[in-house]
């Protein structure tokens, strides 16, 4: 016969939902340490104006706060109704997927998206769902997983049709040299990993599961920075000095000055980077008047002597 210790001993079972899975607590810090960084360089960059560097330390934050409150909420403990935890946690998790489409668009110079997946039509699709198919919903109901099952509908739709729509419009770049390659391919598995995000949440709030496959796709993009950083270091040895530096010229400034010192048209460059004609012609002018130059011929003289 057990001992009266021995029939009431129990093992304390592990909630997810309830405290921060170490999984993720590790990509926050992660995350964390790479805010920092990027703060940093910011910071005691000359170049001031360079808006990658501001637009990548957002993305950074979003990604950072998504894993905190999606990993700490929700939490009885705090006072306020759990219905309010769950519309900050679901409207982080929105507007993060948003940037990150704005991001892409920046990153491959999609200048007009088609009318759909333009941003500010997709910031009030995504509000009026969210408000009609979930937050009533749960208010009304008071049932988290029907009005999750209602909500993430859209969504899912929204992010495979997306995803579609990326490829289509950037699947000239898979045949052009092999940076613009590899930076489709991180683009279009950063887009996969979002579309993540709707369909496991269908299933439940897995905390350990979802949110490493989501913030994959940060990592995703990291991982296209420091691509994109390799591509400019490996073509500097035509320079005899760092004139993107010196002349403050942005990233892409840089990447079309590369090229114009290789002495590409500008058909050749718009064919390599996948942007307009005269998007390129308006970098290079920008170049010029940069570096007090007044003709591709003076710049390529002025810095190849």
């Amino acid at each position: 016969m057990l001992s009266q210790e021995q029939e009431y001993h129990f093992t304390p079972v592990y909630e997810y939902s309830s405290s921060m899975h170490w999984i993720v607590l590790f990509m926050c810090i992660v995350i964390g340490f790479t805010i920092i960084f990027q703060s940093f360089k910011i910071v005691f960059n000359k170049n001031k104006s360079n808006n990658t560097s501001f637009r990548y330390l957002i993305l950074a934050i979003l990604f950072l706060l998504y894993n905190l409150l999606n990993g700490l909420l929700p939490d009885t403990s705090l006072p306020g109704p759990l219905f309010i935890q769950y519309i900050i946690t679901y409207s982080i998790s929105i507007i993060m997927c948003i940037y990150l489409v704005w991001y892409l668009y920046k990153e491959f110079n999609i200048i007009t998206p088609n009318r759909f997946f333009k941003i500010k039509n997709l910031i009030w699709l995504l509000s009026f769902t969210f408000v009609f198919l979930f937050i009533l919903p749960f208010y009304f109901t008071n049932s988290l997983n029907s009005a999750r099952s209602l909500f993430l509908v859209f969504p899912t739709f929204l992010s495979v049709t997306f995803l579609v729509y990326f490829f289509m419009t950037i699947k000239k770049e898979v045949k052009r040299q092999r940076y613009f390659k590899i930076q489709t391919y991180l683009g279009l598995t950063s887009i996969l990993s979002i579309i993540l995000l709707p369909l496991l949440t269908y299933f439940g709030d897995f905390q350990p599961i979802t949110q490493p496959l989501v913030t994959m796709a940060f990592f995703l993009v990291t991982t296209m920075e420091i691509n994109s950083y390799l591509y400019r270091l490996k073509n500097t040895y035509i320079l005899k000095r760092n004139i993107g530096k010196e002349y403050n010229f942005t990233n892409r400034e840089n990447e079309i000055a590369i090229q114009i010192l290789k002495r590409k048209s500008y058909k050749e460059i718009s064919n390599n980077m996948f942007i307009a004609y005269g998007t390129v012609r308006k970098h290079a002018s920008n170049l010029f008047v940069k570096s007090n130059v007044s003709s591709k011929e003076e710049f390529i003289d002025k810095f190849n002597e």
